[in-house]
């Protein structure tokens, strides 16, 4: 491999416009695989001028696409999950309970609550807000409570799961770029999380008794809690998703996990009597608001063009000598938690969408990390960074959607996504006690 002599303006080239024409597609409704060509033949030009052989880049660019065809298999396992467990009644089900637990007098709290737990379930902030959502803001509106503040709890909910869920996209993406295995990941993010969400339920628990809600009566109108929970269709209803938790916390092949939700979902929608033509056909093309494997096709190729793209510039060490300039400091956990998440940030500015970033940042950081400190740490600074920070980027795709369904512009919601400000506080905080605790663990064995 040939010592690194990329400059400042080539990085600036190649990223920059990358990021650029990335942004026109978004803006023009362009697919994003296509976008990604344009950088990529810029990236390769540069490194051939630079000295590497095309047969090198080729080898590359392989290793990165093989490096992400999990990512690819799960991703494709997830367009296919959620429109099964629509027709087996899960996600109905779902929707009907929370509604029903919502009133005004907690509705933010209990927005912001529905909006977490159905996005764990089904591992997507943008689905999560198309379920319950909608209903939601229908409620606020027609009880006069503040639609921003409406849409800061239901976004600072959905990605809640977006960053913890195993079914998230995000979620494997960032398993993928640290080389972390799934249940470590779910490990290492979950406390950081649970700190991050009860500190923002708190908040909207203090909004909720400040917010005047006027003459607005005691609920919101949904089925009877009883009603749902002795149903036996709404029981049934809980069992996929439960099977495929049990299966990845039990650390059983991920393939294998996620065939097993769809499986005992086929079997009760087959019970629930929906002809297996209509099944089959929302799997594919999808239904309402879940794309199916159609709808995710378009990112599986775009992710695969992405992960050959990173692994030419890791490859290629194209930038590792300007991370090695920011990260001198090789003790400090603390600081080195500061630097990335202002790298994180400032990947994500130039990002129009969630995937580009957590594969950038995380490929491109985790030689430092694995080196000085860990993978763990890594991963969870990204997944309290990197992965929130898209849903508050006016132009960011992800944030654009949240926008669309809720009908709120983001800079209106942004200022009460508390979640998504709260989460770099806490994993700093955690990364300074867990720099004391390292501290004292060496003075007493000292």
């Amino acid at each position: 491999m040939m010592e690194n002599r990329f400059s400042h303006i080539e990085i600036a080239l190649v990223i920059g416009g990358t990021a650029a024409v990335l942004m026109l597609a978004v803006l023009f409704n362009f697919p994003l695989a296509a976008a990604m060509v344009p950088g990529f033949l810029m990236l390769t030009v540069i490194a051939l001028k630079k000295g590497y052989k095309s047969s090198e880049l080729w080898q590359f660019s392989i290793t990165g696409i093989k490096r992400n065809k999990n990512i690819a298999w799960l991703l494709a396992f997830i367009g296919v999950i959620l429109p099964t467990w629509y027709y087996s009644g899960t996600i109905g089900h779902l929707n009907d309970l929370f509604l029903s637990l919502i009133s005004p007098e907690y509705f933010f709290t209990a927005a912001f609550i529905a909006a977490a737990v159905m996005s764990l379930i089904i591992g997507s902030a943008v689905g999560s807000l198309s379920i319950i959502g909608l209903p939601v803001m229908g409620a606020a509106e027609a009880l006069g409570i503040p639609a921003a503040l409406t849409a800061g709890a239901l976004v600072s909910g959905a990605f809640v799961g977006d960053r913890t869920s195993p079914l998230s996209s995000s979620f494997q993406l960032l398993s993928f770029s640290v080389e972390l295995e799934q249940r470590k990941q779910l490990k290492t993010i979950v406390p950081t999380m649970l700190i991050s969400a009860a500190l923002t339920a708190c908040i909207f628990f203090v909004v909720d008794q400040i917010v005047d809600k006027g003459s607005a009566g005691s609920s919101v109108e949904g089925m009877n809690v009883n009603e749902l929970l002795t149903g036996s269709l709404f029981v049934s209803s809980l069992i996929p998703p439960l099977v495929l938790s049990i299966m990845i916390l039990l650390g059983k092949n991920m393939k294998l996990s996620f065939s097993a939700g769809i499986g005992s979902a086929a079997v009760i929608l087959l019970f629930r009597g929906v002809p297996v033509s209509e099944w089959l056909y929302g799997s594919i093309f999808g239904t309402g608001a879940l794309g199916g494997f159609q709808g995710m096709f378009p990112f599986i190729i775009f992710i695969l063009i992405v992960g050959a793209y990173c692994q030419i510039i890791e490859d290629t060490k194209m930038i590792q000598p300007y991370i090695s300039r920011i990260f001198r400091d090789t003790t400090s956990l603390p600081k080195n938690t500061a630097k990335t998440i202002g790298v994180a940030a400032g990947v994500s500015l130039i990002s129009p969408n969630q995937s580009f970033p957590i594969l950038l940042a995380g490929r491109s950081l985790l030689p430092f990390w694995k080196t000085h400190f860990s993978k763990e740490h890594l991963a969870r600074i990204l997944a309290d960074s990197t992965v929130v920070f898209a849903g508050i980027v006016p132009w960011s795709l992800l944030a654009i959607l949240c926008s669309t369904i809720l009908s709120v512009p983001v800079l209106a919601y942004a200022p009460y996504a508390v979640f998504l400000y709260l989460t770099c506080v806490v994993t700093m905080l955690y990364s300074m006690r867990k720099s004391r605790q390292a501290k004292k663990t060496v003075s007493a064995a000292s």
